[in-house]
């Protein structure tokens, strides 16, 4: 897991380590981040894309 983490782009692992990994809400992320929180959303979003390519049989799909 180490590894799909480090080999996202820059943004994406910062919204991911802030949000996921701290439990940092979406609002304090934007601004930490110096960003908006639909910004903040868009990278969740493509990490989560990325980590499931990377490693399907470890991320549950909530679809």
């Amino acid at each position: 897991m180490a590894r799909a983490l480090c080999a996202l782009p820059s943004r994406q692992f910062d919204v991911t380590v802030l949000r996921y990994l701290w439990g940092c809400p979406t609002d304090d992320t934007a601004w930490y981040l110096g960003v908006t929180a639909s910004t903040v959303d868009y990278h969740g979003r493509k990490a989560k894309d990325r980590l499931e390519r990377a490693m399907p049989a470890r991320i549950r799909r909530n679809k």
